[in-house]
């Protein structure tokens, strides 16, 4: 169970989708919830060493501070007037997501919980580059909430009854399911153990689409693989149903997955890879979160990029690359 919740807010009331998510979760693992916001004076758009951050008198970013913390503290009240969950604020100084980052790490936070949304322009840079961040650099669950139609759309804060988990094989995929396990125990969730299957040569491909039962190996194998996995969480009390799909798209074939099973949640494991090896191999993880409509929980294990050696996608099915 969680006991600290994070849900990191910007005030701009697209915040509301997350910190009903936040409270629910709360109230049913009777754990603590933070309202984090960061004052930034500029820090994360690169102006720390622009002549207007460094004139800023010290009485209006003192007053600047008091302002947010007095958003803080109201938003704080609204949210115990309609739930009994614990819930405090933190203010914090910084570059947007190192500020979050540290905050996640010094206080011992369980899960983070922030909305995604179809904000434009600089905004929907910066507050995608924060949860972008946050997946890649913290150890700590992340789950993105997508509403289905507005922001004031109070489905956003119902329960997560069917999740659909991607898995490939790989030790890194599976480190998911405690995390994901944790989140449906809360909303006593139905878990889909999800695996796609890729064709690798011209005449895999060829044959895929002629419906030729040469894959009928591989999908036993993947099936197998996932009826064992689903056993242990069956084993758990987890209603746990497994399915494989052919596609060319892993990322695409999983949003596409959730959409036609009218799934709320997907739940992922990944790298958390930056910079060159990034933009080189792509990410599962990173593809179907920004792409998919669905709300997603998405996890980074310590020590995850040391679990990318070759031989580790040695031993897994022909046709399923690592997810990262």
């Amino acid at each position: 169970m969680y006991k600290m919740i994070m849900v990191p807010t910007d005030g701009s009331g697209f915040d509301r989708e997350a910190i009903r998510v936040a409270l629910r979760v709360a109230e049913r693992s009777q754990a603590a919830v933070r309202l984090v916001r960061v004052h930034s004076t500029g820090a994360f758009f690169g102006m720390e060493s622009s002549p207007e951050a460094a004139t800023v008198p010290v009485a209006m970013f003192q007053e600047e501070r008091d302002r947010i913390l007095n958003e803080l503290y109201s938003l704080a009240a609204e949210c115990r007037s309609t739930s009994d969950a614990k819930i405090g604020v933190a203010l914090e100084d910084g570059p947007v997501p190192d500020a979050l980052e540290a905050y996640a790490s010094a206080n011992n936070v369980d899960l983070i919980v922030i909305s995604s949304h179809g904000r434009g322009g600089i905004s929907r840079l910066s507050l995608g580059s924060v949860t972008d961040s946050l997946i890649r650099h913290t150890t700590t669950p992340v789950l993105v909430v997508k509403p289905r139609a507005s922001y004031l759309n109070p489905e956003a804060g119902e329960p997560f009854r069917r999740i659909v988990v991607p898995l490939d094989g790989s030790s890194l995929a599976e480190q998911i399911l405690p995390e994901v396990a944790a989140l449906a125990k809360v909303d006593e969730a139905k878990l889909t153990l999800l695996q796609v299957l890729v064709p690798r040569t011209s005449p895999q491909k060829a044959m895929a689409g002629g419906g030729i039962s040469w894959w009928d190996k591989n999908i036993a194998a993947a099936q197998a693989y996932l009826f064992r996995t689903a056993g242990k969480l069956r084993q758990d009390g987890f209603l746990t149903t497994t399915d494989v799909v052919v596609s060319e798209n892993i990322a695409q074939a999983i949003a596409d997955y959730a959409g036609t099973a009218r799934a709320d949640l997907i739940a992922i494991a990944t790298h958390g890879r930056g910079g060159i090896s990034r933009a080189l191999r792509g990410s599962v993880a990173d593809v179907v979160t920004r792409t998919a409509r669905t709300s997603m929980l998405v996890f980074r294990p310590a020590g995850a990029l040391a679990d990318e050696a070759p031989e580790k996608e040695a031993r897994l099915p022909d046709g399923m690359p690592v997810i990262a």
